[in-house]
């Protein structure tokens, strides 16, 4: 067959399919393609400081701004910490303007975790290595291994005893954080072990608890849970909260909150 045969179409052929050159993400006039500025968003607050968002920047995970109003912070090398989010959600940590991170949670810790939640954090995380559900020699081991990852604290639940705080500060160069949910005999052994922060959790008794750890210990640094409400934030502050922690919408929330607008429900 020659060349010239060979581009004469037979009868019975199909005829061609001739692809367009329009790109498959060029918009069409039935797609809605969301449209942002070209530029970033600045501003200043009232204070002074000037704020630069990205085009993208969503609002829906930051820091009640009465916690950077009115707490003092607690400086770990040389970064003032006054907010701390209580999440392990990977999407609300990458986005949240909290000044540190507290990634505890209810399972036996894992390095693997760790360094999950360490890829997405653009601020100091703070990881839980055990107390409760983790006991012995096994928290001292993961609190080593989180150092070594670049965590820049642990976290160690209420019920472990002074002996595994004491164990744990004499392994790492990272603060400790003892957790505690009363001012008593445990607590105080737990300062005297040498904890670097002691972090109340005491529910709605928070403010209570940090008055009266307080009045005993006026130089140890007091990590808080704020609560939901400004007015439980405040009360929690005063009582002598140098930090709070903050728990945020969950990502799911917020995707629910999202997806509603978009219904038109609210």
């Amino acid at each position: 067959m020659s060349i010239d045969q060979a581009g004469t179409p037979e009868p019975n052929d199909q005829a061609p399919l001739h692809i367009g050159k329009r790109s498959l993400f060029t918009p069409s006039a039935n797609v809605a393609v969301e449209q942002h500025s070209a530029t970033p968003y600045v501003s200043r607050t009232t204070y002074g400081t000037a704020i630069v968002e990205g085009r993208l920047t969503s609002p829906g995970a930051r820091v009640p701004e009465i916690i950077a109003q009115r707490c003092g912070g607690i400086t770990v090398k040389g970064h003032t910490l006054r907010s701390f989010a209580y999440t392990t959600d990977a999407v609300i940590i990458r986005n949240t303007n909290a000044n540190a991170i507290l990634a505890v949670y209810p399972f036996t810790g894992e390095p693997v975790i760790t360094q999950a939640l360490l890829t997405v954090a653009q601020m100091p995380l703070f990881v839980g290595v055990g107390g409760g559900t983790t006991t012995g020699p096994r928290v001292a081991e993961l609190a080593m291994v989180a150092e070594m990852q670049g965590a820049a604290g642990v976290v160690i639940n209420a019920p472990a005893p002074a002996e595994t705080i004491e164990t744990t500060m004499s392994m790492v160069d990272i603060p400790v954080i003892a957790t505690v949910t009363e001012d008593d005999e445990v607590t105080e052994c737990k300062i005297l072990a040498g904890a670097a922060i002691i972090n109340v959790a005491a529910g709605a008794r928070t403010a209570q608890v940090v008055s009266s750890i307080r009045e005993h210990h006026p130089e140890i640094p007091i990590l808080a849970s704020g609560g939901g409400s400004e007015e439980r934030i405040l009360a929690t502050i005063d009582a002598g909260a140098d930090a709070i922690t903050w728990t945020p919408p969950s990502a799911q929330q917020m995707q629910s909150q999202m997806m509603a607008k978009y219904r038109g429900e609210v």
